[in-house]
């Protein structure tokens, strides 16, 4: 089917000024031509135009911290995943990743589940038998002996288990690694609540691995020692960040390394009562959370590329918001939802950005995401690889 979009202002993600009255043209699951009202209607038959007048054109939004099996899930995330069935997590999954579409989003990163399940869920989707944004998904992370989140992770010891972990993982058709670099919080003398626990040796071994079968390496990381560990040992992108100083950030610019810094979920979210952590829980973060605005300016400042990402319980124009607190531009907040994040996915070939021959991955807003980041909140339509759908209208297939 081709089908034109058509009179809308467009912000393509690759982060020019936008284009007013523009036209978008897609052929099957491809997009076919960009260019203004007019441009090339004429030139085509049996053509469906939708008209978008007054609304926004962006490409589909990317979550880079997901977590399907437990997204929004009340309580300590870690009792709910290691007391919950199989069964119960994959119905989770499935519900989360309804809901993702219907918010605009074509492409998670999955960042560790239990069971196997993201990778299930990533393979239905991509079969056609689930309706969901496309599944990046690392399947477990690894992390050492009594490592943060460790009922979440395959376990692995010194070098050699860290390797052999790693090649595990992309046996079973993890996209990508991760490692967890750090425990946190974790009450260490000092301002830092964090501690390394894995050596630059063990994360270098996994990240070698992961690079020798073409996959991208991912870590949560906070605290400068566990940054200094990773970055040292190669890693593509960085979650979190806390404790980021001027000097490791930029480190991270030089080499390239991409910053997800989940700013709602830490700063903001996971203190809310809302979400019923605890108070045990809250005051153990609340070190966390008031350490991150710097480290988060710390990244603005280098000019570190960052990309948004929620993990469990973040906002995503929420972290659009706070990035344009600390100064960071506007558009360039839009290239962290759009054309950044797909760079950092190595697949900036295929989508981010609204251009000719790319995969049709498009979110058409209410509002202007420019002037107000909640409008990324105000979804009109969301297509997926050409297929067009209205937020309320996408449910399981019968």
């Amino acid at each position: 089917m081709t089908i034109v979009l058509k009179g809308g202002t467009l912000i393509d993600g690759r982060g020019g000024s936008p284009i007013y009255n523009a036209a978008v043209l897609l052929d099957g699951n491809r997009i076919e031509a960009v260019g203004k009202v007019g441009d090339f209607e004429s030139s085509y038959e049996d053509v469906t135009t939708i008209d978008i007048t007054g609304k926004t054109i962006m490409p589909g939004l990317i979550n880079m911290h997901e977590h399907l099996t437990y997204k929004e899930a009340l309580g300590n995330p870690m009792e709910f995943m290691d007391k919950e069935s199989v069964q119960g997590l994959t119905i989770f999954g499935v519900k989360t990743l309804l809901k993702l579409l219907r918010n605009g989003f074509t492409t998670v990163r999955e960042m560790g589940a239990m069971h196997g399940i993201a990778l299930y869920l990533r393979d239905k989707v991509e079969a056609g038998e689930l309706p969901g944004p496309r599944v990046i998904a690392c399947n477990q992370p690894i992390s050492c002996t009594g490592g943060h989140a460790d009922v979440l992770n395959m376990i692995a010891d010194g070098p050699d288990e860290m390797r052999r972990a790693a090649r595990k993982q992309m046996s079973l058709g993890a996209d990508f690694v991760k490692v967890m670099a750090s425990h946190d919080p974790w009450p260490m003398p000092g301002e830092q609540k964090t501690r390394a626990e894995l050596t630059s040796s063990e994360i270098s071994a996994a990240f070698d691995e992961a690079h020798s079968w073409g996959k991208r390496t991912a870590c949560h990381c906070m605290g400068e020692v566990a940054i200094r560990n990773v970055i040292e040992a190669g890693v593509d992108i960085i979650d979190h960040g806390i404790y980021l100083n001027d000097e490791l950030a930029e480190l991270m610019a030089l080499k390239g390394v991409y910053l997800s810094p989940t700013f709602s979920a830490y700063h903001k979210q996971t203190l809310d009562p809302k979400y019923k952590r605890g108070e045990k829980w809250v005051d153990a973060h609340t070190p966390l959370a008031e350490a991150q605005p710097e480290s988060v300016s710390a990244a603005i400042r280098a000019g570190v590329k960052i990309v948004n990402g929620t993990d469990s319980v973040g906002n995503y124009a929420e972290e659009v918001d706070l990035l344009r607190k600390e100064g960071m531009d506007p558009m360039k907040t839009l290239l962290s939802c759009t054309g950044w994040a797909a760079e950092a996915l190595g697949m900036d070939d295929q989508i981010g950005t609204i251009e000719s021959g790319k995969l049709a991955d498009i979110v058409v807003l209410n509002g202007d995401p420019l002037d107000d980041p909640y409008a990324l909140e105000q979804v009109e339509l969301v297509i997926k690889e050409g297929r067009v759908y209205k937020p309320d209208e996408i449910n399981l297939p019968i």
